[in-house]
């Protein structure tokens, strides 16, 4: 699915605009992952400690991986899970309201895709989703990361899923959040949507409704995403970076090979979905669910493609359970 920064009426320059690339600090401090012998050591970006309630997520690191530098932070306590984004969506987008539940359960890593905010990119090569998969895969093994949980918003569920059936021992658990697995199988949003999406401007009330449902739950869920939105400093992303994801989610709609290799996937699947979610239809979901050999479905009544952040706590209590169980059930052989 295709995301766009759009302009909120409550700040004064446009929130989710088009905008020039963020500028990444010259000076580093480095300082080698944990356990990981022979592995480039991380460099840290000064001054990338987020204010106020984005203080606990730690600053900004950046690493050498698969011919690009990824930028990602690293919080939390327990098992290892990393969070993929969405088309577009720089890793500010994940809401403090949801990632702090998740750090209470979690060694939390989350990190910018290739072009966006932090992470460097390759104009030499088209971004495509199997690509982006090869980035996850390989920053996984480069921090060192013990069989993760992946949780992959949108775009992310794509790259998610890739991975999972291109690398089967690579991830403890899987949950995607609005994702698909392409191809002709893959039931598309409504006619226009994306392109109204894709516009230069595109409207605030799209995006929002997109993400909300137009109930009081979904009014309750918008004020508090803008609330957190406003809260944390936004990376930005070049027109270029837009263009370039924007061909990759196309070309994966037209791609089936992420969805021949679903049958395989043998990481443990939670398949996860708003039920009103008009830019990946839950129809999308039950065909993940039917085709994943032992994956679970959990399909999110009065919510839409902002499922993760309208109800935050129960999903990622959701994730704590589903990863618990996972693991439990690995080590039991």
């Amino acid at each position: 699915m295709t995301f766009r920064r759009i302009s909120l009426p409550s700040l004064a320059l446009a929130l989710l605009a088009l905008a020039l690339v963020a500028p990444v600090a010259a000076a580093r401090v480095t300082m080698a992952p944990d356990d990981v012998v022979g592995q480039a050591a991380p460099s840290e970006v000064p001054n990338s400690t987020l204010p106020g309630v984005g203080r606990f997520e730690g600053p900004v690191w950046t690493l050498p991986v698969n011919g690009i530098e990824i930028g990602y932070r690293q919080f939390g306590k327990g098992p290892d899970l990393i969070m993929v984004q969405g088309d577009t969506a720089s890793m500010s987008l994940w809401m403090p309201y949801l990632l702090r539940p998740l750090a209470r359960h979690f060694r939390v890593t989350i990190f910018d895709n290739r072009g966006v905010g932090y992470t460097t990119d390759d104009l030499s090569r088209p971004i495509t989703v199997p690509l982006m998969g090869r980035d996850t895969g390989q920053l996984i093994e480069a921090l060192g990361l013990v069989e993760p949980t992946l949780v992959g918003w949108s775009m992310g569920g794509e790259i998610g899923l890739t991975l999972a059936e291109r690398e089967p021992a690579l991830l403890g658990a899987l949950v995607t959040t609005g994702g698909d697995a392409g191809s002709r199988h893959t039931v598309p949003p409504p006619p226009g949507l994306i392109r109204k999406l894709a516009a230069p401007h595109p409207s605030t009330e799209l995006f929002l409704g997109l993400l909300f449902p137009p109930t009081q739950n979904g009014a309750q869920a918008t004020a508090r995403f803008i609330e957190g939105f406003e809260a944390i400093p936004q990376e930005t992303v070049s027109s270029r970076t837009l263009k370039r994801q924007e061909a990759a989610e196309e070309a994966f709609l037209r791609y089936d090979g992420t969805w021949r290799g679903l049958p395989g996937i043998t990481t443990p699947t939670l398949i996860t979905n708003g039920a009103m979610d008009t830019g990946v239809p839950p129809v999308n979901a039950r065909r993940l669910h039917a085709r994943i050999p032992g994956s679970a479905l959990s399909v999110y009544a009065g919510a839409a493609h902002g499922m993760l952040f309208q109800d935050a706590e129960r999903f990622a209590g959701e994730v704590a359970r589903f990863s618990a169980r996972a693991r439990a059930a690995a080590a039991a052989g």
